[in-house]
């Protein structure tokens, strides 16, 4: 394979280009120019399999650096422009904030982003599992099925996987799982023995991108368990602010279809309870409240009066709700409705249709707000935080029954 690093600081990647010859990519595969003229040079004469594009770099060697010009670099490739196969690219960059727009752009069309820092090699343990996932690709390796205890799926990045990584579960730097799912694995002792976990999040938010996501990973992994953990709306009345709800079951509020004579939608949901013994162990972990106090009190920023374990129906959507309105409407569909969300149907329908060996699952989320205009700002942390943390208590006190 052959690598394409575009970069006006080359210096950074001296140890990187040294870790690569571990891995049996050699320094003469490695190509290193420092502005988008002599990028589109090297891609117009040449394949390459993987480019590593800093955001903020020159038109040509003499220019000051602008991140447009990246980005119109990163378009060229896209489109096929500058090279047939469109390879796989990496942005690169050393400061998120003075990246500015460009960055979301980058995050929307690029394989994933690296933040370069000095003090710090987790860029470049990122960087070599993306090498060593396109080279296995190149050579047709055939891997086995690295069978895991648990998978996490979270929607966001930040606070949801940010604060699974948080867990103390001896996570390493990020993976390749396929061309689209990044992987953080992990592991967890209970009593002698260790448990697998793995962690991702989702490229998109929904229902969709969680199913898809969920789906290969339950092909590929086969994980005894799949777990979901992260923020949603609760339904005032019901439950509080910080309150860690336990869906079950789940479904589509949208779900059903138009009646042409009378012009309403009927709604056909399906629901999707949790499994039985998931079920029975999140009420035994309900009714220990000086555990669930104790990650209260744990957590240092703004947070709520009172933190509690609530199960019952959570309705995922496709669309964030704000307006107090709709909400009302999909309690009609289930009086004891307690939450509203975009992806946990997604994980329960990927998880429930799955063939043997078929996981079990569960998804656990912080309420944040309630789905209405008067939303309370600044409890997204404590949400993510509090479920992840409920999960964590929940595996490290049953992972041999839930896994079993």
């Amino acid at each position: 394979m052959r690598i394409l690093i575009v970069d006006d600081q080359p210096r950074r990647y001296d140890r990187f280009i040294q870790e690569l010859k571990l891995i049996g990519v050699e320094r003469d595969t490695v190509d290193i120019v420092t502005s988008c003229a002599d990028a589109r040079a090297k891609l117009s004469g040449g394949e390459y399999s993987l480019i590593m594009l800093d955001i903020l770099i020159p038109l040509n060697p003499e220019d000051e650096e602008d991140p447009q010009n990246a980005i119109d670099l990163l378009f060229e490739i896209r489109e096929g422009e500058l090279i047939a196969n469109v390879p796989h690219v990496l942005g690169v960059t050393a400061d998120r904030q003075a990246a500015g727009g460009a960055l979301k752009q980058f995050e929307e069309w690029c394989w994933t982003v690296l933040d370069y820092s000095r003090s710090t090699d987790e860029w470049m343990r990122r960087a070599i599992n993306c090498v060593a996932f396109v080279r296995s690709k190149s050579v047709h390796v055939a891997k086995p099925v690295e069978r895991v205890d648990v998978a996490i799926v979270c929607a966001l990045e930040t606070p949801e996987l940010s604060e699974v990584l948080k867990l103390p579960w001896n996570w390493s730097a990020s993976r390749p799982l396929d061309d689209t799912i990044f992987i953080h694995e992990g592991w967890f002792e209970v009593g002698a023995r260790r448990y697998s976990v793995v962690a991702t999040c989702l490229p998109r938010m929904g229902m969709v991108a969680t199913a898809l996501a969920t789906n290969t990973i339950i092909q590929q992994l086969e994980p005894k368990l799949v777990a979901m953990t992260g923020i949603c709306a609760g339904v005032r009345g019901k439950v509080q602010l910080g309150d860690v709800l336990f869906a079950d079951p789940a479904w589509d509020f949208q779900s059903g279809k138009w009646d042409g004579e009378t012009g309403r939608f009927l709604h056909r949901p399906h629901h999707i309870p949790a499994p039985t013994k998931v079920r029975a162990h999140v009420q035994q972990l309900r009714s220990d409240r000086a555990a669930l106090e104790a990650i209260w009190a744990a957590f240092s920023g703004k947070k709520p009066d009172v933190s509690r374990i609530m199960p019952g129906p959570l309705a995922s959507g496709s669309a964030v709700l704000s307006d107090g309105i709709i909400i009302n409407d999909v309690r009609n569909q289930h009086q004891e409705l307690i939450g509203i969300e975009m992806e946990i149907y997604g994980l329960y329908a990927a998880a429930y249709g799955a063939s043997e060996p078929q996981p079990s699952y569960i998804a656990l989320k912080g309420v944040c707000d309630f789905a209405d205009p008067d939303k309370a700002d600044g409890y997204q942390e404590y949400a993510a935080y509090s479920s992840a943390q409920v999960l964590r208590l929940l595996l490290e006190r049953y992972a041999d029954r839930l896994t079993a």
